[in-house]
């Protein structure tokens, strides 16, 4: 539910009041209990103390009842109990010898139920009698004229009590002696009553202030605050919902916060109509920028790629919302990997249209099978026959045969890239000229071997060229530096390194350049290995694992169809009449697919009794054609028995 500020602030405000008045009459009647009772204990010390002052002359010895002396104990305990308005007093004389405690007199306020409950008859004195003597009544006697106090509470009484000893100078002044005690007593519960009494009156008072002290706020609070704010909540709703609108100005009175925030807002109505028409062709021009930074990186293929033959990590951040730098890597119909990193000179839209164009064209000179160099000479003529703007381009493209393990590469005038291998290796040969600019330019084309862990480094000059805020350049020293420090780091690893040098190095220095960067790793050669039952079902799971290798298609379907021969006649002849177990390796390296069958069958060399190829001419139906094709179509094959096993295996060159 949705609730006005009005209602909000009228809610926090009754609730404060609440928990400010609970919190006050807590407060308030825990001093008044605190107070009420030490009054009591002030009354009981106070009557007890007189009764004890008036009665010195008494001498247990002496005392009988129904005498003189009984009749003015009496009103010595009536008086006092008069005086300081206190339910009971008694006359106590402790019985050390018996343990017990004799209420000899009481005064006449004392109810006589009470007391007879509280003190029952003794039979044999006549007299009132507890039990044994308290802890209190014992330090009382003893001497303590302080007024000691104990709280009596049980199923019918509530009571504080006063115990003061009464001095007797029978035997002289100078041999007083305490004779009895002087017991004096109030009802705790009579006292919490009279407060709860009163705290009721009061309660009912502060209800009817709290109310309307309320009322009163309420109805400030609705017109001085509620009503005005709503007026300019409206005013505000209708200056951002219907814009076409003209805006009537809120009407401005007095001069407190309100009338202030009303010409406040008038003001700002009319900034905001004259910015919106200034900024309104700014925001087309970013949105414009931000959807053509979508439509760049898109273009653009992921940061990381990875398969069996290499590892590729790349990264590009523009200097404006975009920027005219590139990277591309895919790979191509053959299984060779193509990688390139460009840079287009300018920045902005421009920039990016040509960057557009120049990556579509990389890519399809790539897919048509051209080498780095006729791939650059091809790509140069098309962007300098369609450049009304003269721009131009520096273009690194490479590409990566993994059979022969070698990089073919052409630079049209880009930044050297570098090699990472046993050393750092600078890839600074005889390059071409920049793209994009004169027709018909001839781009040198180079060769260099790969190893598995090598990893080729390529950059734009936003790396070197980046500057630090006295102006000093990155430079290609400080690249190379970091680039041996961290040689052995993987692709991933190697990019993370040099992009927090650059930002180390340029500290809070505003980019001036795109930057990117991508590392070309290649992988080992690791051997594919499948444990399969003797089963023709199984070779679905040799085709996926072929299927995954970086093989041209052809050669694909040709170690498919060897595998399927083989994997079908160890069934067929090792495991003619049992079930059983091949093994079966798929390894490529140095340019040769090397596989290998084991199993545990009965002696089987596939290579031994093949089909004579003029019999079978003779007469097609002889059968083994299918061996015949697979040792005829490998580069080299071996078998042998070993340790009960049988191990055929066979190499192609790649």
């Amino acid at each position: 539910m949705k609730l006005s500020i009005f209602k909000k602030v009228a809610l926090w405000l009754l609730l404060i009041i609440a928990v400010v008045e609970a919190v006050m009459m807590i407060a308030l009647y825990s001093f008044t209990y605190n107070n009420a009772v030490n009054q009591a204990t002030s009354a009981i010390k106070a009557a007890a103390g007189y009764a004890a002052d008036q009665l010195t002359f008494f001498n247990p010895k002496n005392f009988a009842l129904e005498s003189n002396e009984e009749r003015i104990i009496t009103s010595q305990l009536e008086l006092s109990c008069n005086r300081y308005d206190i339910d009971k007093i008694y006359l106590l004389l402790p019985d050390a010898s018996r343990n017990t405690v004799m209420y000899l007199e009481r005064g006449i306020s004392a109810k006589e139920e009470s007391k007879a409950e509280q003190h029952p008859i003794d039979d044999l004195t006549g007299n009132y009698v507890d039990g044994g003597m308290t802890a209190e009544m014992e330090k009382a006697f003893s001497g303590d004229d302080s007024g000691i106090t104990a709280h009596i509470q049980n199923d019918k009484e509530n009571m504080l009590v006063c115990y003061m000893p009464v001095v007797n100078y029978a035997d002289g002044k100078d041999n007083p002696k305490i004779s009895a005690l002087v017991s004096a007593e109030i009802s705790i519960s009579e006292v919490i009553k009279n407060i709860n009494t009163q705290f009721r009156e009061f309660a009912v008072i502060m209800l009817i202030v709290t109310v309307t002290v309320g009322f009163s706020a309420a109805v400030i609070l609705y017109f001085k605050v509620t009503k005005p704010l709503t007026s300019i909540s409206g005013k505000m709703k209708g200056f951002v919902s219907n814009r076409d609108a003209e805006f009537k100005k809120l009407p401005v009175k007095g001069s407190d916060e309100l009338a202030e925030m009303s010409a406040s807002f008038n003001t700002m109505t009319e900034e905001i109509d004259s910015y919106i028409d200034d900024v309104a062709e700014l925001n087309r021009q970013k949105a414009e920028l931000a959807i053509a930074q979508s439509i760049q990186m898109g273009l653009l293929e992921p940061r990381a790629f990875q398969n069996d033959v290499v590892t590729i990590r790349a990264m590009m951040t523009t200097a404006k919302v975009v920027g005219g730098d590139l990277y591309d890597y895919h790979t191509l119909p053959n299984g060779n990997i193509f990688v390139t990193v460009a840079d287009v000179s300018g920045k902005g839209i421009t920039a990016a249209l040509f960057m557009s164009r120049a990556l579509t064209l990389l890519k399809q000179y790539a897919d048509w099978g051209y080498s780095p160099a006729k791939m650059l000479f091809e790509y140069n003529n098309n962007l300098a026959g369609h450049n009304p703007n003269r721009m131009f381009i520096t273009t690194f493209a490479a590409v990566y045969n993994p059979t022969m393990h070698e990089l073919t590469y052409s630079n049209a005038g880009h930044n050297y890239p570098y090699i990472l291998s046993d050393k750092l290796i600078k890839l600074d040969g005889k390059n071409g000229m920049i793209a994009g600019v004169i027709k018909n330019l001839t781009y040198p084309e180079h060769i260099i071997k790969m190893k598995p862990g090598d990893k080729l480094f390529m950059f734009t000059d936003g790396v070197t060229e980046a500057q630090n805020n006295k102006g000093d350049f990155f430079g290609e020293e400080t690249l190379e530096k970091v680039l041996i420090r961290h040689r052995t780091y993987d692709a991933e690893g190697l990019i993370t390194a040099v992009t927090e040098a650059v930002s180390t190095f340029v500290q809070t220095a505003e980019q001036a350049d795109d930057i990117t960067m991508l590392t070309l790793e290649i992988n080992s050669d690791p051997a594919k290995h499948l444990h399969l039952q003797a089963k023709t079902g199984e070779l679905e799971k040799i085709n996926q694992l072929i299927s995954n290798m970086n093989f041209s298609d052809d050669r694909r379907y040709q170690l498919s169809l060897i595998a399927e021969e083989v994997f079908v006649n160890i069934c067929s002849y090792a495991y003619p009449e049992k079930d059983g177990d091949i093994d079966f390796t798929l390894t490529c390296k140095d340019g040769k697919a090397v596989m290998t069958f084991e199993d545990s069958g009965i002696p089987f060399n596939p290579s031994e009794n093949r089909i004579n190829m003029e019999a079978y001419q003779a007469n097609p139906t002889v059968g083994g054609l299918g061996r015949h094709i697979v040792f005829a179509s490998v580069d080299n094959y071996s078998y042998e028995r070993r340790q009960d096993k049988n191990v055929l295996t066979l190499m192609l060159r790649m």
